[in-house]
């Protein structure tokens, strides 16, 4: 063993875990995959995103419409359940 390794300090380390554990969230459905990666994107804001659903899933404009606010408020749902836990961390 080389010297400079020898004379080092080397604490045991702990194994670490293989994988991650997240906690499980309802998966989400094609339109909210696409709608996040379109606000991602940046081309458009949400309420904008209405002719893009439509173009993109040959749907009506009450659809899309509808689609845009259930998933608006899943983000928003998501945000406050989110909220507590992270003032707890800090």
């Amino acid at each position: 063993m080389p010297k400079h390794l020898r004379t080092q300090n080397s604490a045991p380390t702990r194994p670490r875990p293989h994988r991650v554990v997240r906690p499980e969230r309802p998966r989400a459905n094609r339109f909210h995959t696409f709608l996040k990666r379109l606000r991602a994107g940046g081309r458009s804001n949400m309420y904008g995103a209405i002719p893009y659903l439509m173009h993109a899933f040959e749907l009506d404009r009450d659809s899309a419409f509808r689609i845009v606010c259930e998933w608006v408020d899943a983000e928003q749902e998501e945000a406050r359940t989110d909220a507590p836990q992270r003032s707890a961390a800090s």
